[in-house]
């Protein structure tokens, strides 16, 4: 793995870190265990407990990944998850382009049945 993915995973490690302990129950233990198992141990970013994604410093594909847990494990409907989709396209200047990138990750945190 890269150092840039083994960033990744220590931001988004810090970043569950710094939530809640019922929304990070919500992650299942093995993906928590996972996420542990491939971030940069050199690397520790810190982030304040309950400030917003948006003014948080870290790479874009750690927020991407972030969204993808919203989406999998914090929505608890279809109308959360597709405030969060539209929230996400709202972000983005192209629209399709993000919509078709989500698409093709958003089962890598998929529920597990």
């Amino acid at each position: 793995m890269d150092g840039k993915s083994k960033e990744i995973y220590s931001e988004l490690y810090a970043f569950l870190d710094s939530i809640d302990e019922e929304r990070k129950n919500k992650i299942p233990e093995d993906l928590r265990e996972l996420i542990k198992s491939k971030k940069d141990d050199n690397y520790t970013p810190k982030y304040p407990k309950g400030a917003p994604l948006e003014k948080l410093k870290m790479k874009k594909e750690t927020k991407d990944m972030i969204n993808l847990l919203d989406f999998n494990y914090w929505c608890e409907n279809e109308k959360q998850r597709k405030e969060l989709m539209e929230k996400i396209a709202n972000g983005k200047k192209n629209e399709k382009t993000k919509h078709n990138a989500f698409e093709k990750i958003k089962n890598i945190f998929k529920k597990k049945s």
